[in-house]
């Protein structure tokens, strides 16, 4: 028997659009200066502490999120249809913590992303999970992550090709995930805060799993100071 396939709904497909055009406006120093302020609250931290800082501050704001917006459906007098628009609110949330968590650990392991191509792809390569690499022409097989594979000189003229892909898998793999949660969220009796804080720590840890497929081990060290970002 085949897979059914689950059609995304269309305010999941919208919100999708609108929070990826958000979250991949962040220019380079503003994801500098929260990497700044991460670093600031263990100034001693290695590399790999910071990585482990970065993950969890990440999944504390997804759980935090999803949990909010499926209490929405908890709230006296709220109708699903209310309910449907917090969860729609709250993939934009989602979609801009999960960027701003990726594009920090890009330059942490020195991938600048001053790139909005390179943005897009590295944001997009996490949020479809385990279909990224696959997605990455030149990516499998090699010695290096797929991150440092798209930050390449040769990789250059590539990027906008290997982000149509990515955007095709986001909707289908990812979109269907969220609509799936979107109902969920709308259940009364504040059932919909467990689903959405649930529902949100497992696709905050398909992502995580997936950067770090995507970078690797934490750097050794540091990347050097940036003066003009």
């Amino acid at each position: 028997m085949g897979k059914h396939k689950v059609p995304v709904p269309a305010p999941v497909e919208r919100a999708l659009d609108t929070a990826l055009d958000k979250a991949l406006a962040v220019q380079r120093p503003v994801v500098l200066a929260y990497l700044r302020r991460v670093r600031a609250g263990k100034p001693h931290a290695s590399p790999a502490m910071v990585v482990e800082m970065l993950e969890r501050r990440y999944l504390a704001a997804v759980v935090g999120i999803g949990a909010a917006s499926g209490g929405a459906a908890a709230v006296p007098g709220a109708g699903t249809a209310a309910s449907i628009a917090a969860g729609v609110a709250e993939i934009s949330a989602f979609v801009s913590a999960t960027g701003m968590y990726v594009l920090a650990l890009a330059e942490l392991h020195g991938v600048p992303v001053s790139d909005p191509d390179l943005r897009r792809a590295l944001v997009l390569g996490v949020m479809v999970g385990s279909a990224g690499p696959r997605a990455i022409e030149g990516a499998e097989g090699q010695s290096a992550h797929w991150a440092q594979v798209l930050n390449r000189p040769d990789a250059k003229g590539k990027v906008a090709g290997i982000n149509t892909r990515l955007a095709r898998l986001l909707v289908t793999r990812f979109g269907a995930r969220q609509g799936a949660l979107l109902v969920g969220r709308a259940l009364p009796l504040g059932i919909g805060a467990g689903i959405g804080a649930a529902g949100n720590a497992a696709l905050a840890g398909s992502a995580i799993s997936a950067a770090r497929r995507a970078f690797g081990p934490a750097p050794q060290a540091f990347p050097p100071p940036v003066i003009d970002a």
